[in-house]
């Protein structure tokens, strides 16, 4: 049976699910059923055929993944009433507010969101730290008659809410198109691609983490880089022996420093 890895949007938790007679690429939308209720979820891997993927699980998750089926890919009717039910959910932001300055919460509401049946309803927050929302939790249940969630997020996704634009430009891509989940961003991504000399503050985004776009050529400069001699090894050069110190992938060409300490660029 195949599988394919899914990101429940309301949660935030991936899983792996058996795919059915669907076919799905990454970025699919879906209607799907949790032992919870209805809701919306995003593919973030493709049906990997008779391979099972690692399980992926969120850090607030209890007693064990949560049974999860397919219902469909999401429909423009789907699309439709998503949207309506987001206007709901955004309509209730205010009480929730209410609710949360009279609990003196140190969290900041971001934005809302209403499962698909309209049994569940998520709000989204920013906080410093962990936050005792036990108390608050049973307000908004008393008060909306629902299942409440109420999410943490972290900077990334604050991002995503905000909005803006990049150093590109360009109105942020978490805000623009990405659907699924990137893939973790590393220093050692703006190392391979030569950016990390130029300080950190030229690889971080908005959200004062490393830009996810860091990760889009990665596998263009690593195959480029193939072409190369390592950093560390030894080659000759018209100066005599040396070191090479640097990579310019995009230029295919090296900085060697030779026995004398003369630096000197090097075509590959």
């Amino acid at each position: 049976m195949a599988k394919v890895t899914v990101k429940i949007k309301s949660s935030g938790q991936t899983i792996e699910v058996d795919s059915g007679k669907f076919e799905f690429v990454a970025g699919d939308w879906l209607l799907v059923e949790t032992r919870e209720c209805k809701e919306v979820a995003i593919v973030v891997d493709p049906p990997a055929g008779g391979d099972h993927l690692k399980e992926s699980k969120s850090d607030d998750q209890e007693g064990g993944e949560p049974e999860i089926e397919i219902i469909r890919k999401l429909s423009g009717k789907d699309l439709e009433q998503y949207n309506e039910y987001k206007k709901m959910a955004q309509g209730l932001i205010p009480e929730c507010q209410k609710k949360i300055e009279f609990h003196n919460l140190p969290m900041e509401l971001m934005d809302a969101e209403l499962s698909f049946d309209e049994k569940k309803l998520t709000f989204y927050f920013a906080a410093e730290g962990r936050v005792d929302f036990r108390s608050l939790v049973s307000d908004l249940a008393s008060t909306f008659k629902k299942l409440i969630r109420l999410q943490q997020i972290g900077a990334r996704d604050e991002a995503r809410f905000i909005g803006g634009c990049g150093r590109c430009g360009q109105v942020l891509c978490c805000r623009r198109f990405l659907k699924g989940d990137l893939d973790s961003v590393t220093l050692d991504m703006a190392q391979i691609q030569g950016l990390a000399v130029m300080g950190s503050n030229r690889v971080t985004g908005c959200c004062g983490k490393l830009m996810c776009c860091l990760k889009y050529e990665l596998e263009e400069y690593k195959e480029a880089a193939k072409n190369l001699p390592k950093i560390g090894e030894k080659i000759k050069t018209e100066k005599g022996p040396g070191f090479v110190i640097s990579q310019n992938v995009l230029a295919k060409k090296v900085l060697v420093e030779v026995e004398d300490g003369t630096k000197l660029e090097v075509e590959c």
